[in-house]
């Protein structure tokens, strides 16, 4: 290892130099002395030759898994960075103290399937998507075809109807967000993160540009929603402008659903519960939505653009066209389905 070290003598008559290593928060440094320029140099060596073979040692899952989270810190989104961590907290971890290098087809099997008696299909899948982007990031080249996933449980739900979900929270408190959900197809961070500045009050149109999500301790707002095609505007009905007129504010820009998503979600429980309905979630309004899109006919491409559900190539191609009459016909269906809701409870 040949390195030029800048040796300087102290007053006393010994020898030192700094030696560094890394950069940023992993930057390790150290000053070393002797008595003399040849004995400091050995030393400095030494130092250097030792963490370099910690630095290229043998390490495990976990601390692979971590450092590829920390390596794309400035490029993943908050929420992912936060799922990532709470993978390695809580899932595969059968195989979280394996050296890397001695990871095997078995050992990722056997941490499935481990993991496979209490956690979903989706929960595993992600889990061995993300294990699968490490060990690529690494150039550990593991057989896999032998891997096998968990099936996929096919759950045979029955939804309520609009009618009979607005009937339980008509003139509550979660009237407003389960209608900005079931009428117009937010997601719950996309509620949690609407504006009185995104109201279009000439064209009544509501802007979705932003939402709240949850990051490593806590929540957090970004500007923008869960994907491109997220990014949208909607048709604002005048029942669902009247209840946002009724919300207290001072600026544009404070929260039209002023509390958090967990007050959403328990409110909500709240009253479903009290009727009988607990296994219905807030995230279920998105699917009332579209059943009620497809029973209304409501041609799927116009469906899937009021729901940000197009696939970006989509989402470019028909966004600019969709604001026609077609679209607006699309929109009036809606508007005339759940305004016959809300005059047949008044």
């Amino acid at each position: 290892m040949k390195k030029n070290f800048k040796i300087t003598q102290t007053d006393s008559g010994s020898y030192i130099t700094w030696v560094s290593e890394g950069c940023g928060k992993h930057r390790k440094k150290a000053k070393i002395t002797g008595s003399s320029p040849d004995e400091v140099i050995v030393k400095a060596t030494k130092w250097l030759k030792h963490i370099m073979e910690e630095k290229n040692a043998p390490y495990t899952v976990k601390e692979a898994m971590l450092q590829f989270i920390e390596s794309r810190s400035k490029v993943l989104e908050p929420t992912t960075i936060c799922n990532y961590r709470e993978l390695v907290r809580n899932k595969l971890q059968f195989i979280m103290d394996i050296k890397l290098e001695e990871l095997t087809a078995k050992d990722i099997q056997m941490a499935i399937n481990i993991d496979a008696r209490r956690l979903s299909h989706k929960s595993v899948k992600n889990a061995y998507g993300f294990l699968r982007a490490v060990l690529n990031a690494n150039d550990i080249n593991i057989k896999l075809n032998s891997i096998r996933l968990p099936k996929k449980e096919i759950r045979e739900r029955k939804l309520p109807t609009a009618t009979e979900i607005y009937k339980i929270v008509k003139g509550t408190d979660s009237e407003l967000p389960v209608l900005l959900s079931m009428w117009l197809s937010l997601r719950i961070g996309e509620v949690a993160g609407l504006q009185f500045r995104d109201i279009d009050i000439e064209n009544k149109r509501l802007y979705i540009r932003r939402e709240i999500v949850k990051v490593d301790g806590g929540w957090a707002e970004v500007d923008h929603c869960k994907t491109v095609k997220s990014v949208r505007s909607v048709n604002l009905p005048l029942h669902i402008y009247n209840l946002i007129q009724k919300v207290p504010h001072k600026k544009d820009t404070d929260r039209i659903v002023p509390v958090t998503h967990n007050t959403i979600r328990k409110r909500f429980k709240k009253l479903l519960t009290a009727n009988g309905m607990e296994d219905i979630r807030f995230h279920d309004c998105r699917h009332i939505f579209a059943s009620t899109a497809a029973m209304l006919n409501v041609p799927e491409k116009y469906a899937m653009e009021m729901g940000g559900w197009s696939t970006p190539d989509v989402y470019k191609n028909v966004y600019q066209e969709t604001f026609d009459g077609e679209r607006l016909k699309a929109d009036g269906l809606m508007d005339e389905y759940f305004n016959k809701i809300i005059d047949s409870e008044k």
